[in-house]
């Protein structure tokens, strides 16, 4: 699976409907299907590159601590999503 990480791949701007509406897909889902995962961190990277960085979105992926659930992440982009009117 190859990985682009471009600037060309993350979205320029970011609503807060948009965070909303990947954390209801999340919480809709057992698992998170590929394009729900790329979305994810689509948001996670563009959220990144303006300077927010977020403990929880990190505990995505991450090998160091123990992973954060489907639903935590959800609920974190939720309260980004509240606190932020966009990004």
């Amino acid at each position: 699976m190859e990985s682009d990480h471009s600037p060309q791949s993350t979205p320029i701007s970011l609503a807060s409907e948009e965070l909303k509406a990947v954390a209801g897909a999340m919480r809709a889902s057992e698992t998170m299907p590929d394009e729900l995962r790329r979305r994810f961190i689509a948001i996670r990277t563009a959220l990144f590159q303006r300077g927010i960085f977020d403990p929880v979105l990190v505990r995505f992926d991450t090998i160091t601590v123990p992973r954060a659930s489907t639903k935590e992440l959800a609920d974190q982009l939720d309260s980004l999503a509240s606190s932020l009117t966009a990004l």
